[in-house]
């Protein structure tokens, strides 16, 4: 495998979304204005994003993922035999409640594409900047926990099969992405982190998965849905729960890290780094040559700003197991993986991207 491209710096993918945007996608859920009117507010705060990305000196940028209440949304958005009548829940820890729930549908009938956010999102990006882009998407093993036994088998009466007909579906809008010239997607799962500690492996096996068969399953499903686009960098975002500034799971990668950074085809390795519950950089031994990781060290979910001096050993530290060459550096997750935002403003947000910048032409120049 090589690696196609060598960008140190990114964002993860969403960052905090302006108030008129918010309000704007309210009132379209609430049917007060129509859709056109809702881009037109979406479209003028993405020139917004890409001004902000490139002003801080990111390598490669977003839109922000301004058009979407979710970073589930190129799945649940776009897709039709979802119903939100069964819903199924996403637990996170720290000081959550109900008003702060978040909630998915659940997979109750065929799957078929009635949109595609993904195209829409990447033509207007490709539009109007001349930087390097890339998407954004929810892996295959994340998109897994939509069938829920008991309520999805109707439909498809096994997780598997769900899986075959969400690939291909899923392949075909990476298809029209390659084809616009999108080369990089990144691929977002919370859902492999919870194979990294006891706790989350019993949350899996509340769901009747068994935690090691389960994984093989799901990277083959990944897998597939890469395969054959040798014009796109694919990069895996190993997330642990990111909405409010909330966590769902921890425990190092260690369980995990010898078959996900070597079985998985992916070229990059986005993995966050900004707390203990990470663990320690000892699992990077475990990347294959090739491969480039993203080192998740600057944190999306705290007001404080880190500094050079806290960064710049943590940097080091890693580059015991991968040669400096082979890392890049960004924010641990996205500062806004659901509408609301993390609990930091606009200001630390900008501030956090330029100490990236900053850091990043102090390493690799």
């Amino acid at each position: 495998m090589s690696t196609k491209v060598a960008y140190r710096t990114e964002v993860i993918g969403s960052l905090l979304r302006p108030p008129e945007v918010k309000q704007a996608m309210s009132d379209a859920q609430a049917g007060r204005i129509g859709r056109e009117e809702l881009e037109e507010i979406q479209d003028r705060a993405i020139l917004g994003a890409i001004s902000l990305q490139e002003e801080c000196g990111m390598d490669v940028i977003t839109d922000g993922e301004y058009r979407r209440m979710i970073f589930w949304d190129p799945v649940i958005a776009t897709l039709d035999g979802l119903t939100t009548d069964t819903d199924s829940p996403v637990m996170f820890g720290g000081d959550d409640s109900d008003e702060d729930e978040v909630k998915l549908p659940t997979v109750t009938g065929k799957l078929s594409h009635r949109d595609s956010l993904l195209q829409r999102e990447m033509s207007y990006l490709l539009e109007h900047t001349n930087s390097p882009t890339k998407a954004t998407m929810p892996a295959m093993a994340q998109a897994s926990a939509l069938w829920l036994p008991g309520v999805s088998e109707d439909a498809y009466p096994t997780r598997n099969e769900y899986m075959e007909d969400l690939v291909r579906l899923m392949r075909e809008d990476i298809a029209a992405l390659d084809a616009l010239g999108v080369n990089y997607v990144q691929l977002d799962s919370p859902r492999y982190t919870y194979a990294c500690s006891e706790e989350g492996r019993d949350r899996l096996r509340a769901l009747g998965i068994e935690p090691e068969s389960w994984l093989g399953e799901m990277i083959a499903f990944d897998n597939a849905l890469m395969e054959g686009f040798d014009n796109i960098t694919f990069g895996l975002h190993l997330c642990r729960g990111n909405h409010r500034s909330m966590w769902a799971v921890e425990g190092g990668y260690d369980p995990i890290a010898e078959r996900l950074f070597n079985e998985l085809e992916v070229d990059r390795l986005l993995l966050e780094y900004d707390s203990p519950r990470a663990g320690t950089f000892e699992p990077l031994r475990l990347v294959p040559e090739g491969k480039v990781v993203v080192l998740g060290l600057i944190s999306s979910k705290e007001a404080r700003v880190e500094t050079r001096d806290e960064i710049l050993p943590r940097i080091e530290e890693a580059a015991q197991f991968v040669p400096v060459e082979r890392l890049a550096l960004s924010p641990q997750c996205g500062f806004a993986s659901t509408l609301p935002g993390n609990l930091l403003g606009e200001d630390e947000q900008r501030q956090k991207l330029e100490l990236i910048s900053s850091v990043a032409d102090e390493v690799w120049g």
